[in-house]
C-alpha cells in the first residue's frame, strides 16, 4: 500500500482530485495530507471526490508547517462534519515529532472517540517518551504508524501496522541546478517494503519535505518526472530544464523549452501513458501554458498513478 504525503496546498489537493477519475485504488492508495490553508473548502472538495471512490485520507491534525501550526483547532469540526454526513474518508492522525505530542494525542484521541474508532500516526523523530507511546497505541485502535526511515530499525518493535516514510527528492537549491543532473535514482521501496515488514511505504514524490509558502517566478522551469523502466527495479527520476534562464522573463517560453525535453524522453523511452502525460501532451501541442502550479500538479498525479500500477 502506499501513502502519498502531501501538504494541503491548491494544486497537491487539485493532483487528488483528478486522480479520482482514474481511478485511485482504496486498496492501494491512502494519502497522508498536512493542512496548511486555513481557508478549508479547497481541502473538502478533495475530501467529498475521494470519498465519492472510497478512497481513505489520514489527515494530519496537529500540522507542523503552514497556517495550524500554532492553532490546529479549526480542524476537529471539520472531521466532525465528515462523521456525521456518512461515508467518512477521514482517518485522524498526528505527528510525533516531540515529548509533548504524546500529551496532546493522548487527550484527543480519547476526548474525540478515536481511541476506539481508529487513528494513525506519524513518526518524523525518536522521541524519549517512546515506550508510553508505545502502550498508548497497544491500548487503543492505532490504524497505522508511519516512521520517518532514520528511525524505522529503532522504533520497529515498538509499533505495529507500520509504513516507512521516506524523502528521496534530491532537491536543488534553484531550479537551474538539475541541469547537472538529468537523471537519477529515485526509489524502489514499493519492491521492498513488505520485506521490511511495513503494510506500506510513504514518500514526498518530486516535491520534497521542506515546505514553502512562497512561490512566483523562477529563473529556469523545471519539470520532474519519476519512471520506471521494465529492465529496471528502480523508480527513477529525470529533471527537465528550460534553456533560457538569464532572468525572470517570459516563464511560458521557459516551459515550452523544458517540456520539448520532456516530449522527447518519454517518446524515446517509450514511457507508458499517464493522465498527467497525456495533459503535457495536450500543453506541447496546443503550445499553451498552463501556469507553474500546475507543472507540480502533474508531476504529483504522474508518480502516484505510477506507483500505483507497481503494487
Amino acid at each position: 500500500m502506499y501513502f502519498p504525503y502531501l501538504r494541503g496546498k491548491q494544486f497537491e489537493l487539485l493532483a487528488l482530485r483528478e486522480l479520482a477519475d482514474l481511478p485511485l485504488n482504496p486498496e492501494k492508495i491512502i494519502p497522508i495530507i498536512e493542512p496548511v490553508k486555513s481557508n478549508l473548502s479547497s481541502l473538502k472538495t478533495a475530501l467529498k471526490a475521494l470519498s465519492n471512490i472510497g478512497v481513505k485520507v489520514q489527515l494530519i491534525l496537529n500540522p507542523e508547517v503552514g497556517d495550524f501550526k500554532n492553532n490546529s483547532s479549526p480542524l476537529l469540526p471539520l472531521v466532525q462534519e465528515f462523521s456525521q454526513a456518512g461515508n467518512n474518508p477521514i482517518i485522524p492522525t498526528y505527528i510525533v515529532k516531540a515529548d509533548k505530542d504524546v500529551d496532546f494525542i493522548r487527550t484527543a484521541i480519547f476526548a474525540n472517540g478515536f481511541a476506539a474508532s481508529g487513528y494513525a500516526l506519524v513518526h518524523l523523530n525518536k522521541i524519549s517518551k517512546i515506550e508510553e507511546l508505545s502502550q498508548l497505541t497497544k491500548s487503543s485502535i492505532c490504524l497505522y504508524n508511519t516512521i520517518q526511515i532514520n528511525h524505522l530499525f529503532a522504533l520497529r518493535r515498538k509499533f505495529d501496522n507500520k509504513a516507512l516514510l521516506s524523502d528521496y527528492f534530491n532537491k536543488q537549491k534553484v531550479n537551474a541546478g538539475y541541469i547537472s543532473i538529468s537523471e537519477e535514482v529515485f526509489s524502489s521501496d514499493y519492491a521492498y517494503y513488505e520485506e521490511e515488514n511495513c503494510v506500506a511505504f510513504s514518500d514526498y514524490q518530486a516535491i520534497g519535505y521542506d515546505y514553502s509558502d512562497g512561490g512566483g517566478a523562477a529563473y529556469a522551469v523545471a519539470i520532474h518526472l519519476t519512471f520506471k523502466e521494465a529492465a529496471d527495479e528502480d523508480i527513477r527520476i529525470a529533471h527537465f530544464v528550460s534553456d533560457t534562464n538569464d532572468d525572470r522573463n517570459d516563464p511560458g517560453g521557459k516551459f515550452f523549452e523544458a517540456l520539448q525535453k520532456l516530449i522527447d524522453f518519454i517518446d524515446v523511452r517509450e514511457i507508458p501513458e499517464t493522465i498527467a502525460i497525456r495533459k503535457f501532451r495536450e500543453c506541447y501541442e496546443r503550445q499553451a501554458f498552463p501556469g507553474l502550479g500546475v507543472i507540480k500538479k502533474l508531476s504529483i498525479m504522474h508518480h502516484i498513478e505510477l506507483i500505483q500500477s507497481l503494487i
